[in-house]
């Protein structure tokens, strides 16, 4: 009789189990806990390239996971992704007659997909447009180094590189740069006050807060050769001194972001450093704040314009706040060169538009004595003769790496 109910268990646990393993089956298929995001990729007016065959990536802010789907001939890319919230993006490069580089990136605006909805959803990727400049911010070094000394992060030595990525000469002459409002990048998917109003895209330009830097010279006065580079800091000494994990910024034709009045917070360069000029500031700080933890640099021009009148033109107030310390200069985004926007999280949000950076990257926080450095592009670098060639597509998820050290301490 034991022997008979021992048997009736197993043959009910057999039962049992193949009715639950129905269930798995039945409810959790991959159409019952997903969803196909159809999208749509167009190209801007005026642009006859082909949309076929590019890679759009859904990414998924909360888990940073990522999914990929291929457009068809008609620009549209199918993928199937779990139940959840996303940013669809794209980019592709198009060398026109004459040599210029045409850089095409889009990002969409959240694309929610819930048991709750259709199964299925189309969505519009619209393409910017932009060109490569001759100039590109090569590094940024901007979360310090550990001070065994005193057991913390030593953050005085921030500085960054740019670099004549082109194969004609360049000139820093009038060229400007800034950080881009706010100073840390707002957390948890918090909205930039600069938005165009009731949506969660960002204005046609990029907001630069408090300073505005200016290379000095009348056109020609500042050459930039192919492959070589110009180092900016803040504090235009050698920090080795005092931090041995620093590094030595007052070097011989290196350049320095300082006013003796309006940046009398800083250290007064060391003799033979050259300096920027200080077109524009706003509030009452005496030393150029960069963000330690997840800054957005920036580098435009004028536009032609003198800086007075530029200012005139660009002057706008903080749409957040009736205080005008955070009132800033919106540069246009056709004006504006290059830009690197650096993130604490993937939740970060940003700054730049898809036209001046359609990504981000990120240290692994500040005193790591970590910058963020372009990557090599190995073909164009195979191809200009012994000229290193970075990458440069305008978006800094896919250009730039953390290294350490930096390259200046190599």
């Amino acid at each position: 009789m034991k022997k008979f109910h021992i048997i009736i268990a197993i043959l009910l646990t057999f039962s049992l189990t193949g009715c639950m393993e129905s269930i798995k089956s039945d409810d959790f298929e991959e159409s019952a806990i997903s969803a196909v995001v159809n999208v749509a990729v167009s190209i801007p007016d005026g642009y006859e390239y082909s949309i076929a065959g590019l890679t759009v990536k859904l990414s998924d802010p909360s888990t940073g996971l990522t999914y990929n789907g291929v457009t068809n001939t008609q620009g549209v890319a199918t993928v199937r992704v779990p139940f959840g919230t996303y940013t669809a993006s794209t980019e592709m490069k198009k060398v026109a007659a004459g040599g210029t580089l045409y850089i095409f990136n889009g990002t969409t605006g959240k694309i929610r997909m819930s048991p709750k909805d259709a199964k299925e959803a189309t969505v519009d990727l619209p393409l910017n447009v932009s060109k490569s400049g001759q100039i590109i911010i090569k590094e940024f070094y901007f979360g310090g180094c550990y001070d065994v000394v005193t057991a913390k992060s030593y953050s005085k030595d921030i500085y960054f590189i740019l670099y004549n990525n082109s194969s004609e000469v360049a000139y820093l002459d009038s060229l400007c740069f800034g950080v881009a409002a706010p100073y840390n990048a707002n957390t948890s998917g918090k909205l930039s006050g600069w938005v165009k109003p009731g949506t969660s895209e960002l204005l046609e330009a990029a907001p630069l807060i408090t300073f505005g830097w200016m290379f000095p010279g009348t056109g020609k006065d500042n050459p930039l050769l192919p492959g070589e580079q110009a180092v900016i800091s803040l504090n235009a000494i050698d920090h080795t001194t005092a931090v041995s994990a620093s590094v030595n910024l007052g070097k011989t034709g290196y350049w320095a972001a300082y006013n003796s009045v309006t940046t009398r917070g800083q250290t007064a360069p060391n003799a033979g450093v050259k300096l920027c000029e200080n077109f524009w500031k706003n509030g009452s700080a005496t030393s150029f704040v960069i963000s330690t933890s997840s800054p957005a640099l920036f580098i435009f021009s004028l536009g032609g314009k003198t800086p007075a009148q530029f200012i005139t033109d660009t002057y706008t107030d903080d749409p957040s706040s009736a205080s005008t310390i955070n009132d800033c200069l919106l540069v246009d985004k056709n004006l504006v060169l290059d830009g690197v926007e650096c993130l604490r999280n993937i939740t970060d949000t940003k700054r730049l538009r898809p036209e001046i950076d359609n990504g981000f990257t990120m240290i692994d926080g500040s005193g790591q004595g970590q910058s963020v450095h372009r990557v090599i592009d190995v073909a164009a670098t195979a191809n200009a003769g012994g000229r290193v060639v970075y990458m440069d597509t305008n978006n800094s998820s896919n250009d730039f790496v953390k290294i350490s050290p930096v390259s200046l301490k190599k």
